[in-house]
């Protein structure tokens, strides 16, 4: 088996992954920095949101839902945005559609 290339921004380390959309091969730590880099970005770049916004994160208990709450609480503290988050589940009744994992 041939070795791991290594990341694309010259870290140093081996790849894990080969981004689809860029082409990148990155080591765990750069992919984490590409992809909440790209998300801040998209965030300041849109003018998302302001100060103090309260926004309410859809909170399914999977695992998108749940990146998405841990990537907003990070960017948060670390860019200072001013946010105040909060998580939104709705209980629709449907058993066997993920109500478990919320409690």
């Amino acid at each position: 088996m041939p070795p791991f290339p290594l990341c694309s921004t010259k870290c140093g380390k081996n790849a894990i992954l080969k981004r689809p959309k860029t082409g990148d091969t990155l080591c765990k730590e750069c992919f984490f920095l590409a992809f909440e880099t790209e998300i801040h970005d998209t965030i300041v770049n849109g003018k998302l949101f302001k100060p103090g916004d309260k926004v309410a994160i859809g909170a399914s208990g999977g695992k998108d839902s749940t990146v998405l709450a841990y990537v907003l609480k990070t960017l948060n503290e670390r860019y200072k945005y001013g946010l105040d988050l909060f998580l939104l589940s709705i209980d629709e009744g449907i058993t066997g559609n993920g109500t478990e994992m919320i409690a």
